[in-house]
């Protein structure tokens, strides 16, 4: 049985996690607050993401480290972004390094290429569109991800995730929800996957309207994902399907037609 620590274990992905993985592994729970309800295999360890000598600590002994911790909206950068999506980054890569842990998952984000028109298919190899100063921090992740990759030989696998949660809401999402389901199969398979060096995939159902090549997650990591946003698709459009490109002109949704917002 496998050790992960899996950071920000309160969250809504690292809830979804907890469920689906903690029957397969051990599993440190590193969160700031009290978690109830702690299953057999399940140890919680309090602390906060930006507390680099509290990351080493929860880090010894681990396998795998699932970095679901972070702020994941548009936020005040000084006050919000920069302490827990840059510092508090780095200290998990850096705690990963130090404790020995020979592999990070880490939860980057679709925003890294939200400025794309939407409708456009990319796959990993596009250059960074960051659509807010939230997507530039996880352009930073990534970034550092490569950096220990190559200088301290890790094994980093960066997940591009698109919208998770319980059901697509809008029209957006048809092209970009992954749904719990798929986000625990991808999540294992980024665990499980062998000769990993460094990879970035885009963390999506397998959705009939995707904007985002599969192709790599599916042939690096076994990634086989099996719900589809277009289940959804009557009831969350308003007009023809045409129109779903008429209404949103960029993959980061329509916030990004909203004035500038550091």
């Amino acid at each position: 049985m496998k050790t992960i620590l899996l950071t920000g274990a309160s969250g809504r992905i690292g809830r979804c996690l907890r469920f689906a993985l903690r029957d397969e592994y051990r599993l440190i729970l590193f969160n700031r607050s009290a978690i109830d309800n702690l299953g057999p295999h399940e140890r919680l360890v309090r602390g906060d993401i930006t507390d680099a000598a509290a990351v080493e600590q929860a880090a010894e002994g681990a396998d795998v480290i699932v970095d679901m911790a972070g702020v994941s909206d548009v936020q005040p950068f000084r006050e919000k972004l920069l302490p827990v999506n840059v510092l508090g980054t780095y200290n998990v890569f850096e705690a990963a390094r130090v404790a020995g842990v020979p592999r990070v998952v880490y939860a980057s984000t679709h925003h890294v290429v939200g400025y794309y028109p939407a409708g456009q298919v990319l796959d990993e190899t596009v250059p960074l569109r960051p659509d807010s100063m939230y997507g530039v921090t996880k352009c930073f992740a990534e970034a550092t991800g490569r950096l220990y990759a190559d200088k301290a030989g890790l094994q980093v696998v960066c997940l591009r995730i698109g919208l998770f949660q319980d059901r697509p809401s809008d029209e957006r999402h048809l092209a970009v929800w992954i749904s719990p389901g798929d986000m625990a199969r991808l999540v294992r398979c980024a665990i499980e996957a062998p000769g990993i060096r460094f990879e970035i995939v885009y963390g999506i159902s397998n959705n009939t309207r995707r904007w985002w090549d599969l192709t790599r997650a599916r042939t690096v990591l076994g990634y086989a994902p099996q719900d589809d946003a277009e289940a959804f698709a009557a009831e969350l459009l308003k007009g023809p399907s045409s129109d779903l490109l008429g209404r949103i002109r960029w993959q980061g949704g329509i916030k990004l037609d909203l004035p500038f917002m550091p």
